[in-house]
């Protein structure tokens, strides 16, 4: 069953993020707690994690998109 990747909520005024990096890269097999990527908010860079196990089919952001 696909589950998307969406941004999560990274602070009470943040309202978007910049992707930084991919750490997978399609086609990858990916565990759930994997990180996925890295996101830069105007606090911090963190790495986003895996909500669930199976593949990375897609990317619709790419490295350096402002994503809400």
């Amino acid at each position: 069953m696909p589950h998307d990747v969406t941004m999560p909520q990274l602070g009470m005024a943040q309202d978007a993020g910049k992707i930084v990096s991919w750490l997978k890269a399609v086609g990858d097999k990916v565990a759930k707690g994997d990180a996925l990527f890295e996101v830069e908010t105007d606090k911090a860079t963190m790495e986003v994690e895996a909500q669930a196990s199976g593949f990375l089919t897609h990317v619709t952001a790419s490295e350096g998109d402002d994503v809400p």
